[in-house]
């Protein structure tokens, strides 16, 4: 598994790095074998449902018996197709780029649609680990093909739809407010009238003592709570946000973003993958009600590698980031909606953190970065980790307590000294935070582990 886990990696280093062999729109034979053999100890081939395997057996350009059986989708649905060979070589005189072509040509014969696709990514990858001809047949020959995920594009447009009639139907109203007075808790110390002894096994076992005897015992202390007046807020009118309420229920994101201070120069990064919509329409109700988000003006959308198949999906390369500086709201708007429309994210994980330095880079002014974030969802680029320098407030969208506090996300916080942001209020100080240890958070124990912060 970990070899394995490797050759993985040495693909995903070539599709990040390579220059000149990742070609698109290269829809003849001729073209194609200009693409020059990446080197890889072995290809990958685990099983996915969005690849197809057209396997032809070691030297031979003809396909196994199985693919005539296969029913190929339809070219349109194709991502990218892997073209492996293998490095050894039977005799030197073997000519690899006429065995290709022979390769191209079996492919282009069974799959003819598939080379008059413009959008194709073609690669090539060439094995090194057979040292024998044995070996060389063990290994995999032949195409790899991989398939666009699914996108459900009614379902898209009907949570666009969705979140077009909320936002529409904001308005600004005047509320009054009663007065309200913020209470403080007051601990203090009061005597018992007991004494405690000296013997630990006999305090645990509760034995106390009226007097101090001989021995000089302690006193017994019991803890009072009181509580005293503290901020009074008299009562006044304030503007509020009114707006239809229709698929938000059981969502505490507006009242978050609205009622938080997010002081000086700020950049909003924000997730925008599937089942996200009900937050980020909140988001938007946001930026109607609140005057500094739009004055600010810098905003990046990321939806995880605009459908990109996960097997290809590069650390720090996934794409997908919609950036947009403007203080106009419709401006904004039309950008989270094209982010949307444009990918579902696929697998759970996402690319938060390369968003991240995409806005540390093109916005290095900013004070802190805002991210809105899915609490259901851990980060996929946590690696990238060390080049984030900007303080990181996260908004856990979708949290709620008995749920876990992904490590990523505490480590994000914990490293920028940022602050984390749920409908329960904010974990602070996270850098100072050590495996293993708990803390309190109104009022109930959370620990922290290799998970993240569970609720004890």
């Amino acid at each position: 598994m970990i070899a394995f886990k490797k050759y993985i990696k040495v693909v995903i280093l070539f599709l990040a790095t390579s220059a000149g062999t990742s070609l698109f729109a290269q829809n003849t034979v001729e073209s194609l074998l200009k693409l020059k053999g990446y080197p890889i100890p072995i290809h990958p081939t685990n099983p996915d449902s969005n690849i197809i395997y057209l396997p032809m057996p070691f030297g031979s350009a003809e396909f196994v018996s199985t693919v005539k059986a296969l029913k190929l989708p339809p070219a349109a649905e194709v991502y990218a197709v892997h073209l492996v060979y293998t490095r050894f070589r039977q005799v030197d005189t073997f000519n690899q780029p006429k065995l290709n072509e022979y390769r191209f040509k079996n492919l282009q014969a069974i799959y003819p649609n598939l080379f008059e696709q413009k959008d194709v990514i073609w690669r090539v990858f060439e094995q090194s680990q057979a040292k024998t001809q044995k070996d060389a047949e063990k290994l995999f020959h032949g195409f790899v093909i991989y398939l666009k995920p699914k996108t459900d594009k009614v379902a898209v447009k009907s949570e666009i739809d969705r979140m077009d009639k909320i936002v529409k139907s904001y308005r600004d109203t005047q509320v009054f407010v009663p007065e309200k007075i913020i209470w403080k808790v007051r601990k203090r110390k009061e005597e018992t009238g007991y004494y405690l002894p000296r013997n630990k096994n006999k305090r645990r076992a509760g034995i106390k003592y009226s007097s101090s005897g001989i021995f000089f015992r302690d006193k017994e202390y019991r803890t009072i709570k009181d509580s005293i007046p503290g901020k009074r807020i008299p009562a006044h009118r304030e503007t509020v946000g009114i707006f239809d309420t229709f698929g938000l229920k059981n969502t505490v994101e507006y009242r978050l973003l609205t009622t938080k201070e997010w002081p000086g120069k700020i950049a909003v990064v924000a997730d925008v993958t599937a089942s996200m919509s009900p937050f980020n329409t909140q988001v938007m109700l946001w930026l109607r009600f609140a005057k500094v988000p739009l004055e600010n003006g810098k905003f990046i959308f990321f939806n995880d590698g605009n459908n990109t198949p996960d097997a290809l999906k590069v650390m720090g390369k996934t794409g997908g980031l919609y950036p947009v500086q403007s203080n106009n709201f419709d401006t904004v708007y039309q950008t989270m909606r094209k982010a949307m429309a444009s990918g579902q994210g696929g697998d759970i994980p996402e690319n938060n953190i390369e968003a991240l330095i995409a806005a540390q880079k093109k916005w290095g002014d900013v004070d802190s970065i805002l991210m809105i974030a899915d609490g259901r969802a851990p980060v996929k680029d946590f690696p990238l980790l060390k080049n984030l320098s900007k303080p990181v407030n996260i908004i856990l969208c979708g949290w709620i307590d008995y749920m876990p506090i992904y490590d990523s996300y505490i480590q994000i916080a914990a490293k920028t000294k940022g602050k984390i942001y749920t409908q329960d209020g904010v974990f602070e100080d996270l850098h100072l935070l050590k495996k293993g240890t708990t803390i309190e958070h109104n009022g109930v124990e959370y620990l922290y582990s290799e998970v993240g912060l569970t609720r004890v």
